[in-house]
């Protein structure tokens, strides 16, 4: 059927498939056990030519024990990450690929087998942490927690832009959007103070600190600043974020990241 379709209108084919490769992108979702799905939706040449090249580069690694898919999953992983870093990690042209992980320091150390924090996964085993923090060129950031319930803290200057250390504690807390069910990555989104900054008088409220700012996508940021009806506080020992609609309904959104 396809074959007939491209034969009878070559013109409206070509046209949708130049559509269709705007739209191609990367795909990551995550699985159980700790395992998630990578791959691309691209021109189908491409993906052909992919395929070839990490079929051969599999072969290569001869007879080591591991069944043919095992050997076409590592290689994909050895060819991007190899082509893609240098020494110490660095990508090509200077950038860094990073993967950040919280891990209490026990874990970290081999006393404890409880779990870390992969972002933009989740929960993952205490051998995947380790495996991410001992890798070569691999930097550790220390964040300060609460003992009783593991929440970072942190105090920043009095600013309205939050210092580059302040985004990575949000980031790292938070992981996604605060409103309610958005999944969009924290990464991606606008820090906004709870409590609106003062700019004539940043000392009387709204201090751009990790416990008055919370990630929001640009849909969500403009929701909260510009329509009347949605209000939002945040609990600073829990992190609880509780937003109320403007039916009067509360809705509650706890940072995923406990380091218990």
């Amino acid at each position: 059927m396809r074959r007939e379709v491209l034969r009878a209108d070559p013109a409206g084919a070509e046209a949708r498939h130049q559509e269709r490769v705007r739209e191609r992108k990367l795909l990551s979702y995550p699985q159980d056990d700790g395992m998630a799905l990578f791959g691309a939706v691209l021109p189908a040449q491409r993906a052909a030519v992919m395929e070839q090249v990490v079929e051969a580069y599999a072969v290569g690694y001869g007879d080591d024990g591991r069944t043919l898919d095992q050997k076409r999953a590592d290689a994909l992983y050895d060819l991007v990450v190899g082509q893609g870093q240098g020494q110490g990690g660095v990508g090509v042209g200077g950038a860094a690929a990073v993967v950040q992980v919280t891990v209490p320091l026990d874990v970290l150390m081999g006393l404890n087998d409880g779990p870390g924090e992969l972002k933009g996964y989740g929960p993952i085993a205490a051998s995947q942490v380790r495996e991410v923090a001992f890798a070569a060129g691999s930097v550790w950031r220390r964040l300060l927690v609460q003992p009783e319930n593991g929440l970072l803290v942190k105090v920043d200057p009095l600013t309205y832009r939050p210092t580059a250390d302040t985004v990575r504690h949000v980031v790292a807390r938070d992981q996604y959007c605060a409103f309610p069910s958005c999944r969009m990555p924290a990464r991606r989104c606008d820090l906004d103070h709870v409590r609106p900054f003062d700019h004539d008088r940043p000392e009387r409220g709204g201090p751009t600190t990790p416990s008055n700012l919370q990630p929001l996508c640009r849909r969500h940021h403009r929701l909260k600043t510009h329509h009347p009806g949605w209000r939002v506080v945040r609990n600073p020992r829990s992190g609880a974020a509780v937003w109320t609609a403007p039916t009067g309904h509360r809705y509650v959104n706890r940072p995923p990241v406990r380091c218990e």
